[in-house]
């Protein structure tokens, strides 16, 4: 019976990577970049390094980094202070206050207040 994870033609690729063995050229390399970057050279740590869900996050308070999946460390995600949204969150808007739903007419319902 077939698994149902998502599957995509990366997805697939990483499979055919992974599948011809321990002295595959590709398969040493993206063994390497997860040791390069502190992660153990497991099947999951590689297939999220090719797929691009590893970031790199630097602690702000010891000056750390940390290459990591922001969707399966959650807990670290939580000591460094940080959402696994972030990179969609940051260029939008000025940083003010969430626009408000209701209220539309601000100046109608001000002079409204005013009369009474």
């Amino acid at each position: 019976m077939e698994d149902k994870k998502p599957r995509n033609e990366r997805w697939i690729a990483f499979e055919r990577i992974w599948a011809k063995g321990m002295n595959g050229k590709m398969r040493m390399r993206l063994m390497a970049k997860c040791i390069q970057r502190g992660l153990e050279p497991t099947e999951d740590n590689c297939r999220d390094y090719w797929m691009g869900y590893i970031r790199y996050y630097k602690d702000s308070w010891t000056g750390q980094d940390y290459h990591l999946n922001p969707r399966k460390n959650k807990v670290m995600m939580k000591s460094l202070k940080r959402n696994r949204y972030e990179a969609e969150r940051r260029g939008k808007g000025s940083g003010g206050k969430p626009y408000i739903v209701g209220g539309r007419n601000h100046k109608k319902n001000t002079k409204i207040r005013r009369r009474k």
